[in-house]
């Protein structure tokens, strides 16, 4: 269930959005690159992927998870919908079956914690249905909130983002939602986010005598992109007596976390800067002292929870460095291509940027449960120092490579 606002809506084709009578209208064939996109993901897991939104964290699956998530779908009224509440070992199935999609599809629900409260707020993401259809296969988009976060606009917030991600990132053509017929608010959302209905349908999974069989069906086609305006002719170029340097290449761009930043580490990145290596921007959520430099930049975003760590992933590209001890900034970034290196020189990489995070998880749980006692990373050293020199270095030299 969901949509995205402002995407180009899809056409009926084989459907008509037809009168309630008992006899359901279904399309003749699914999209044809929808199996091409769920086969080349398939094939290249991503990494772990974290999206935020102004209130809300759609993560991965923790083991925390399982006690809020079990209450969720045994609440009668979420399962008001989805057929009956769900015990313990259902609910835990499911959450271990939205693990092993995003591993091996790279695509499911994510687990949607709310940034405030840091409450599991609810469920969201992308699926396959795993029963057959004439529409099938596509991919879905699905949710699910416990009572007290529902009615806040929540879902349509994260909705929002994860058709961002699934259009963009992954590159699905398009996206279907849909629900029974009594579900009004869902199917009211996702008319709200551009979704277009396009009919009816009996759930493959549900008798034919069941009060929630009749479906209604949703489709949102992914955006097109505008062409580009032609370019104004350019003016005639004034004759030169002499030549024209050719410009100076652009300096390969490194971001800072500012905020976790040792200063031993800052000096290092200053000292590249003034060997003419890099130009650098350090992000903090509040006003830190940097060099007078032209290849320096500084920004200071508002204070708030991950304020700073949304700025980095807006703004740092392919091809640019971040340098971070924030895990989940790290995975987050590394999904989206960028190079991450750590403080005391460790690189964040596709392979072990998940089990890292899952680590850092598990050591937070552990410290908060009182199993463990102590807390936090060894004291910053010579040896860590020079780690990262090195591999500051390394990236440095092989961008001059390239």
């Amino acid at each position: 269930m969901g949509g995205c606002e402002g995407g180009r809506k899809a056409t009926p084709g084989a459907w008509t959005d037809a009168p309630r009578l008992g006899v359901a209208v279904l399309p003749t064939a699914p999209h044809p690159g929808v199996q091409t996109c769920i086969d080349r993901l398939a094939a290249a897991p991503r990494p772990p992927t974290l999206l935020r939104t102004a209130r809300l964290v759609l993560r991965p699956w923790q083991d925390r998870d399982h006690e809020p998530f079990a209450a969720l779908n045994a609440d009668p009224e979420v399962a008001r919908y989805l057929g009956a509440p769900l015990d313990r070992a259902a609910s835990d199935a499911l959450m271990e079956r939205c693990r092993t999609d995003m591993a091996r599809r790279g695509f499911s629900w994510f687990a949607v914690e709310h940034k405030e409260s840091r409450g599991l707020a609810g469920a969201l993401g992308l699926s396959s249905p795993r029963w057959t259809a004439p529409f099938t296969p596509t991919v879905d988009i699905g949710w699910r909130f416990a009572p007290a976060y529902q009615r806040q606009g929540l879902a349509e917030e994260a909705a929002r983002e994860v058709l961002r991600w699934g259009f963009h990132d992954l590159g699905l053509p398009r996206i279907v939602s849909f629900t029974t017929l009594g579900n009004e608010r869902s199917w009211r959302l996702m008319e709200r986010l551009g979704f277009v209905r396009l009919g009816e349908f009996p759930h493959p999974a549900l008798a034919p005598d069941h009060p929630l069989c009749q479906h209604l069906f949703y489709a949102l086609d992914r955006p097109d992109e505008a062409p580009a305006p032609a370019a104004p002719p350019a003016p005639a170029a004034a004759p030169t007596p002499f030549p024209v340097a050719p410009a100076a290449p652009a300096l390969p761009h490194v971001w800072v976390d500012g905020d976790g930043a040792p200063r031993t580490i800052k000096d290092l990145i200053w000292r590249a800067v003034e060997r003419g290596a890099i130009r650098v921007t350090l992000v903090a959520n509040r006003p830190v002292a940097v060099p007078r430099h032209r290849a320096i930049s500084s920004v200071v975003v508002r204070h708030g929870l991950d304020v700073a760590d949304d700025w980095i992933v807006a703004h740092a590209a392919p091809g640019d460095l971040v340098i971070t001890a924030d895990v989940p900034l790290a995975a987050e970034l590394v999904a989206k291509g960028v190079e991450v290196l750590g403080t005391r020189g460790d690189w964040f990489t596709p392979s072990n940027v998940g089990e890292r995070l899952s680590l850092r998880d598990f050591a937070t749980e552990a410290r908060a449960a009182g199993i463990v006692e102590g807390g936090g990373p060894a004291a910053f050293d010579d040896r860590s120092r020079r780690a990262f020199a090195n591999g500051l270095d390394g990236w440095i030299q092989r961008k001059r490579v390239r």
